[in-house]
């Protein structure tokens, strides 16, 4: 029989350029694209010794017979074990480092087996195929089997992509498909047309899509700054937990970025990033480089002498020297930490749990060069995750409750208004807002918690018109990552004519942390919004983080004193000094005064004599649901009235 071996040709081609290709790309060595590689070479080998058949099948007589037997069996053996690596390859990318269970292996491993024993053994039975003694070729009565089992496995992996689809895009299950599309036309085209060896060409194809679908390397990397992304790390050590092999993750953390991008702009500051990221890739050796978002660099090394010492200290070394940028001379710093496996950790969930505390920490201990991660961060940071899994329910079932502190007016001697303080009580487990909040911050889930907030509050004056309650305003927190949205004050104000409020009805707080860490951008904002009639508090005052150049530089309405700075006064004469100082400068630049932490009459009695416009603490009133809130605001109107 003649056969037309031109698709093999252009199979060879194909596979060989996927193959270049792939290497030459940055990718990462795992289970998973191992059995790629696998697979690329199975149908490579499979596609050669397809050719060296034609040849033999073409001139029987040129080669005994036993080699006529030895090299279609070979060609058959890799011809349905493509697909079986296919199918290990579509297992392991929906299942990653999961252990099969005893269906699949048997599933898996039961067809090829008996199939491969069968042509293994063919010479003595013929079922297969046999050669005769002038070296001709003949199919076997069985030979149909091996196509059976080639589909079956083809058909079992569409069955799992079908069944786990959610693991994959639509293009990725297209691309899938088309594997199995062109498997089964393939079969019917080669029973029609014998001679048409057209069978390697179409794996190969299938085998492009599935590359540019499911294992295009460029998915591991973060291509402006040359070096492997969050995907990437999670990969990476994923196969090496699975493996078993011990490893080291440096966490960087550059501090000061969110200045580079507000002042220089997002471009600009990607340029930074890049100088930044050869620096890293400069001084490394084997380790890898990741870039996991938020300003945030992960080394990763296996080696036991990583020599993490010298490569700490070179980076300190540099940060301690200014970066240029448009020619400008910029400082920033670094927080850095270090977390093992298994050491420290034998999931990757930890690792990245831990590795978010241990940044914290080294944030705020700067005086330490390196956070090393131990027996308490990792319960610190499983707490963490836990925390994050509760405020993505409680966001997805409207389980987050607004609850307000009445405002006392020292001039008008009643409630004029109240802030909004958001609680969280899940599954009957009541978490501090001082423990959500900074980790809703950090994961960036803080803006839907304060959309939510905000929409609440406004619902909440408009549903039960508390500005014909005597309540003039409320007030709303903003945290520092709101802050720093060049378009909050267009969302603001949309919220506010959703609902049909006047604009001066909100009052928002700010504290010295964040308008530090967004200067340009909060200006704007408060700038905008004060346009149309909102005024702003400065939080926190007497903290140590709110100062006086912040009440001087934004155009502040009025400033809380925080509980701590009243509370000490009251028993400590220099702290007191410090008070009525204090109060006298901010009555003098104009502000108006709130005192936090109002326990006790005495207390009132000696912020009024001061000069404290409004009270705010549980001698008023502890923070309340907006039910208890209503009712003390209708208790108040009657007894104005006279009524009992």
């Amino acid at each position: 029989m003649n056969y037309n071996f031109h698709y093999d040709i252009a199979a060879v081609i194909v596979t060989v350029a996927i193959g270049i290709y792939f290497c030459q790309k940055k990718t990462i060595s795992t289970r998973r694209n191992r059995i790629f590689k696998l697979l690329l070479a199975v149908e490579l080998l499979a596609t050669l010794v397809d050719l060296v058949t034609v040849y033999t099948i073409g001139h029987p007589a040129a080669v005994p017979v036993s080699f006529h037997y030895m090299i279609n069996m070979l060609y058959l053996a890799l011809f349905n074990l493509t697909p079986v690596v296919y199918f290990v390859y579509i297992h392991k990318v929906i299942r990653g480092t999961a252990p099969y269970k005893s269906i699949e292996k048997f599933l898996t491993y039961a067809p090829i087996v008996v199939a491969e024993i069968l042509l293994l053994t063919t010479p003595m039975h013929g079922l297969i195929f046999t050669v005769d003694e002038g070296g001709q070729y003949l199919h076997g009565v069985w030979f149909v089997l091996l196509y059976a089992v080639s589909l079956y496995y083809v058909a079992l992996s569409q069955a799992y992509v079908i069944r786990y689809r959610k693991v994959f895009s639509l293009g990725q299950i297209i691309s899938v498909s088309c594997y199995t599309v062109f498997c089964f036309l393939v079969v019917l085209l080669q029973s029609l047309v014998q001679n048409l060896l057209v069978s390697q060409f179409a794996v190969a194809i299938a085998v492009l899509l599935i590359y540019f679908s499911l294992e295009n390397p460029q998915s591991y990397e973060e291509k402006r700054l040359g070096i492997y992304n969050r995907e990437g790390f999670e990969k990476f050590t994923l196969d090496y937990i699975y493996r078993g092999i011990p490893f080291q993750a440096l966490g960087i953390e550059i501090q000061g970025m969110d200045y580079i991008t507000d002042t220089f702009g997002v471009e600009n500051a990607y340029k930074l990033l890049k100088q930044i990221a050869d620096l890293i890739s400069g001084i490394t050796k084997k380790k890898k480089v990741f870039f996991m978002g938020n300003y945030r660099f992960v080394l990763v090394s296996t080696k036991k002498d990583a020599k993490w010492d010298a490569f700490i200290s070179r980076i300190r070394e540099r940060f301690n020297e200014p970066f240029l940028l448009e020619e400008a001379p910029v400082t920033l710093s670094t927080a850095m930490c270090m977390v093992g496996y298994p050491d420290n950790a034998n999931r990757l969930a930890d690792i990245l749990a831990i590795m978010e505390v241990a940044t914290e920490d080294a944030r705020k201990n700067t005086a330490v060069p390196v956070v090393y991660a131990d027996d308490d961060f990792l319960d610190r940071g499983r707490r963490e995750g836990r925390i994050v899994q509760i405020m993505k329910n409680a966001l997805h079932e409207n389980k987050f409750e607004v609850y307000y502190q009445p405002i006392y007016s020292v001039e008008k001697r009643r409630y004029v208004s109240a802030e909004a303080l958001i609680r969280l009580k899940y599954d009957k487990e009541f978490i501090s807002p001082e423990e959500f909040i900074p980790i809703a911050e950090r994961n960036g889930m803080i803006i839907e918690i304060g959309e939510f907030v905000f929409r609440e509050v406004c619902d909440f004056i408009a549903t039960n018109a508390l500005l014909d309650k005597g309540i003039e305003y409320i007030d709303v927190n903003l945290s520092v990552v709101q802050c720093m949205q060049s378009t909050l004050y267009e969302h603001l104000l949309a919220i506010m004519d959703e609902y049909k409020l006047p604009y001066t009805c909100i009052n928002l707080e700010i504290t010295e942390t964040a308008a530090v860490m967004s200067q340009e951008t909060l200006i704007e904002n408060m700038d905008r919004l004060r346009e149309h009639g909102v005024n702003f508090s400065l939080d926190d005052y007497g903290t140590g983080f709110a100062n006086t150049a912040a009440v001087i530089q934004y155009p502040f309405h009025t400033v809380k004193l925080d509980k701590s700075m009243v509370w000490s006064a009251m028993d400590d004469q220099k702290a007191m000094a410090a008070l009525k100082h204090s109060i006298a400068m901010l009555k003098e630049m104009g502000m108006q005064l709130i005192a936090e932490g109002v326990e006790e009459l005495r207390q009132a009695q000696l912020l009024e004599e001061m000069g404290c416009d409004f009270f705010q603490g549980y001698y008023y009133s502890k923070p309340v649901c907006g039910a208890d809130f209503l009712s003390k605001l209708v208790s108040i109107q009657n007894q104005n009235r006279g009524v009992s």
